[in-house]
């Protein structure tokens, strides 16, 4: 199961993010970023991105004299560092992304997917819960 934080509007949106790693953001950086509205980071990695191909053009591919057709460069090695820092960091910016639009955080949620948090965190605020001498709190029904 995963972490996920939830964060809620005043309007009564809510939103799950997920903790630790974002495939999403490794495999779509600047697109990702550009969905989730957090435009400065995703424009950055977007004109970053593409602007170093013209910068520094990737080498002709070579194994022992005899092209293999694959040109791997600076670019590419650029791009894929933007790519694991947004897979690192991505959740991250999206939650102080969140908070700036007046979001607020009213919990953590461990479930499979964002729409089971949201389900998970409803049902738990809808279910009276009784408290344990144990230190654990139960759902009362």
């Amino acid at each position: 199961m995963k972490r996920f934080d939830l964060l809620e509007h005043p309007d009564g949106t809510l939103q799950a993010v997920k903790d630790g790693f974002s495939w999403p953001g490794f495999f779509f950086s600047g697109l990702w970023l550009l969905w989730h509205r957090i435009w400065g980071l995703g424009s950055a990695a977007l004109i970053i991105g593409l602007l170093v191909y013209p910068i520094f053009p990737s080498p002709r591919g070579y194994i022992m004299g005899i092209p293999y057709g694959h040109r791997f460069g600076a670019a590419e090695i650029i791009n894929i560092f933007i790519m694991v820092i947004t897979g690192i960091q991505g959740n991250a910016w999206q939650l102080d992304a969140l908070r700036k639009r007046g979001f607020k955080r009213v919990g953590s949620v461990d479930a499979e997917t964002a729409d089971g948090a949201r389900a998970a965190h409803i049902l738990r605020q809808s279910t009276p819960v009784e408290r344990n001498p144990f230190g654990r709190d139960e759902p009362h029904f």
